[in-house]
């Protein structure tokens, strides 16, 4: 399809690939093959067994990274052969696996909880074939009208430090060597950027009390915010716009969208009774949920609570 991309020295998307030949060229090729999780997992038996994991008094603690996933989405989108195949593959090994443990450690004597970090959006090109409005996003170029009008207002350069995960970052080095009004230079960014046409929201996240937002967005940016890290102005794209170039190929992830945020939470195992709850919960309630079935105190960091379908 031509929203999916192609491996380095292919000619089409087709499936299937010849991944023989393209590790000769590419060996990072394996990252984005199910063959990723193969390896990744063949590495999680042998941490069990050179760590005696499951074999002492007290609780292990093993966690593991099936990112093949995550790179063959990128590359070919949700709606593809290659993300089917991938996850199909999985499937298979993961139950190869718990087959291992079953033998290692005893049916029902280890707990598993299996999620993701993220979900994905379907590639834009997908969309646009099937006339959903879609778009990609040009941060860059968002950034370079911004710092352009900023300049012609304010007479710095590059008052715009950076445009990451959404948020804009300003030079606060330069507002202060300058001696800059830090308060008119976000007025007139916040400004600029509510007039960009592919922005539902631009969010004054140190006065989000006052912003006119949907409440569920508002506790996301909130919860999301580090003011050490964060940036000053959150930019939340209309749902299927998203930042990326890609050459128009492949898909991302990083808004606030279901399609983003809605995961999977399968618990498995010691001390888990069959059932099924479509209750939203969160990921900081898997940390609480781990601690309550151990009845030991939960991480001091946590925010999250236990989830009561799992611990009772």
């Amino acid at each position: 399809m031509k929203w999916e991309g192609k491996f380095k020295g292919e000619t089409t998307t087709a499936f299937p690939h010849n991944l023989k030949e393209v590790y000769k060229t590419d060996k990072d090729v394996i990252r984005s093959s199910p063959f990723g999780n193969t390896l990744t997992l063949d590495f999680a038996k042998a941490a069990i067994e050179g760590n005696n994991l499951g074999g002492g008094a007290v609780t292990d603690f093993l966690t593991i990274n099936c990112a093949s996933t995550d790179y063959v989405g990128h590359k070919y989108g949700p709606n593809s052969i290659e993300i089917e195949d991938v996850y199909l593959r999985l499937d298979k090994e993961l139950g190869a696996f718990y087959k291992y443990l079953d033998q290692k450690l005893g049916k029902g004597n280890y707990l598993v909880f299996l999620t993701a970090d993220h979900g994905a959006a379907h590639a834009i090109n997908f969309m646009k074939e099937y006339k959903m409005p879609a778009e990609f996003l040009e941060l860059k170029k968002i950034t370079t009208s911004l710092n352009d009008a900023l300049k012609a207002q304010f007479g710095a350069e590059k008052i715009v430090l950076s445009n990451t995960n959404y948020q804009i970052n300003f030079n606060k080095k330069v507002i202060k060597e300058q001696k800059l009004d830090y308060d008119a230079i976000k007025k007139a960014s916040l400004k600029f950027l509510k007039d960009v046409p592919e922005l539902q929201f631009v969010i004054d996240v140190e006065n989000i009390g006052a912003e006119p937002i949907p409440q569920v967005i508002r506790e996301m940016t909130i919860n999301g915010y580090n003011n050490k890290r964060s940036g000053a102005i959150q930019l939340i794209p209309y749902p299927a716009w998203f930042e990326g170039g890609y050459g128009g190929t492949g898909t991302t992830h990083g808004t606030w969208n279901p399609h983003d945020t809605h995961i999977p939470l399968v618990w498995m195992g010691w001390g888990i009774k069959p059932g099924k709850s479509n209750r939203e919960v969160y990921m900081t309630d898997i940390a609480p949920t781990v601690a309550a079935l151990l009845r030991i105190q939960m991480p001091n960091g946590a925010i999250g609570k236990p989830i009561t379908e799992v611990t009772q």
